[in-house]
């Protein structure tokens, strides 16, 4: 059976030394979809945005195109620590391989879209990061 590419986000994410560092692990601060009301901050929430499948004449091909979005929520009173964790992102998607190949210099993981936002009804505020970014990846493995 294939793993989902957020499983494999989640499992190669939870060894990256950069991102332990930030988000701790036990528990690793990286969720599904949602934030829990009990997370600590900082934070990390995947949300699939699409992921339109692919076919050449033969039908449908095992690789694809996701669009991921990371929401980064971060701690303290202004910014930094959330932009700490974009740039851990980033080192992080440099690496993520989920199309099987191994030994490949570069994986076409490519940030899109890069936000800067915050959440005024916290005290202090929450200050967030959305990143999205276009992957490419092998739905058969």
């Amino acid at each position: 059976m294939s793993t989902s590419l957020k499983a494999k986000l989640f499992a190669q994410a939870s060894v990256f030394p950069a991102l332990v560092s930030l988000l701790g692990s036990s528990p690793f601060n990286w969720y599904d979809t949602q934030l829990p009301l009990s997370a600590n901050f900082p934070a990390v929430v995947v949300q699939q945005i699409s992921s339109p499948n692919d076919y050449a004449v033969t039908g449908q091909m095992p690789t694809n195109w996701a669009r991921m979005q990371f929401t980064v929520y971060g701690s303290g009173n202004d910014s930094e620590n959330a932009n700490l964790v974009v740039d851990a992102l980033e080192s992080f998607f440099s690496v993520f391989n989920a199309i099987g190949i191994n030994g490949l210099v570069t994986y076409p993981n490519l940030i899109v879209g890069d936000r800067d936002l915050g959440v005024a009804q916290t005290s202090p505020m929450t200050y967030q990061r959305v990143v999205d970014v276009r992957m490419f990846y092998n739905a058969t493995i």
